[in-house]
């Protein structure tokens, strides 16, 4: 199906939608991360129970080994991915935050290469050069302006949070598609991202008293009340429930070349959407670690297309003959965001 601008300006819409979840912590201080992070999935999580409650009879039928791994894995893949997002974004800085989460195609791809090889593993050496070298680039930055050790740390910390969230949506995304595809039957679509949903918004509704109990007092003023409501509705509703409809309807109308640089566009979002709420311009080395990482993605994605391309054509020489032939045309790495 060929690609048309209504497919390419919704999955930009959803990109962009997506991306407003690394600008939310810092937007919403003084409430600590944990209350954005639990309204924000408790809200998720309400929609997933209302596609369960309407699917309850098909869901009657799934074996509860499944129902119990689609909660796990929306617990891990979106609870656990955006409390390390949350805490990463307000150590240091979201745009950092973002550009670092943004190379989890990379990690995805090594990953999935253990499982079913798409890529000859000395394809990946570049990629996985070019990002490390841009992480480093990034993490390095306040220790080069000379900042006080606390700072420094912060800073540290900061990254190794955001590589947290970077392993575990790789680790939800990989292991999704691997059940996905191991399973005799596959479940509703509808039905299992209600699951997923549950998943992520059962911990948060568990955590959510904790979370009210432990934000400082002057959050529930009027004003900063209001404000961190409208970012849990935002981010819960729109940007989670509605940000991935919108992606999955768009994704249909668009040629698997296309959808990778259309999702890399929210690490871009993400980092843009960040400096205002920052109040400042990126560093040099800021920018230039975002291009190293930026640059990582583009080259995983041209090997990964040609080979695409490759596997449709029957050809690839040699080294197709070590991939797995059951393998997928869409990598996992390309599947929605939150």
């Amino acid at each position: 199906m060929g690609s048309t601008p209504k497919n390419v300006l919704a999955a930009l819409t959803a990109a962009l939608l997506w991306a407003f979840a690394f600008v939310a912590p810092a937007a919403v201080r003084p409430a600590s991360e944990l209350l954005l992070v639990t309204g924000r999935y408790s809200l998720f999580g309400l929609c997933g129970l209302y596609v369960l409650w309407r699917g309850r009879k098909q869901l009657r039928l799934m074996p509860t080994r499944r129902i119990l791994f689609g909660l796990y894995i929306g617990f891990v893949g979106y609870f656990v991915f955006y409390v390390c997002v949350s805490y990463s974004a307000t150590m240091d800085s979201g745009f950092i935050t973002a550009v670092v989460v943004g190379s989890s195609p990379i990690t995805i791809a090594v990953a999935g290469n253990f499982a079913e090889k798409r890529l000859a593993w000395r394809e990946l050496i570049a990629p996985v050069v070019l990002i490390i070298v841009g992480l480093g680039l990034l993490s390095v930055f306040d220790l080069i302006q000379g900042e006080d050790l606390e700072s420094a740390n912060d800073s540290i910390v900061a990254i190794l949070l955001a590589v947290g969230a970077m392993l575990t949506w790789s680790y939800f995304v990989v292991r999704n598609a691997q059940s996905q595809r191991t399973w005799e039957t596959r479940p509703d679509p509808a039905l299992w991202a209600g699951l997923v949903a549950m998943g992520a918004g059962g911990a948060s509704m568990a955590l959510l008293p904790f979370a009210i109990a432990s934000t400082p007092p002057e959050t529930f003023e009027p004003y900063p009340l209001f404000k961190i409501i409208a970012w849990c509705v935002f981010l819960g509703v729109i940007a989670s429930w509605w940000g991935t409809l919108i992606w999955v309807k768009a994704a249909q109308g668009i040629p698997v070349p296309l959808v990778g640089p259309l999702l890399a566009t929210e690490t871009i979002f993400g980092a843009v959407l960040n400096l205002p709420v920052e109040n400042r311009l990126p560093t040099w080395s800021e920018i230039i670690g975002a291009l190293f990482v930026l640059a990582g993605i583009g080259v995983y994605m041209v090997f990964d297309v040609r080979n695409s391309r490759l596997r449709g054509s029957g050809g690839g020489g040699g080294d197709d003959e070590e991939r797995n032939a059951d393998a997928p045309d869409v990598p996992a790495a390309l599947a929605g965001r939150e």
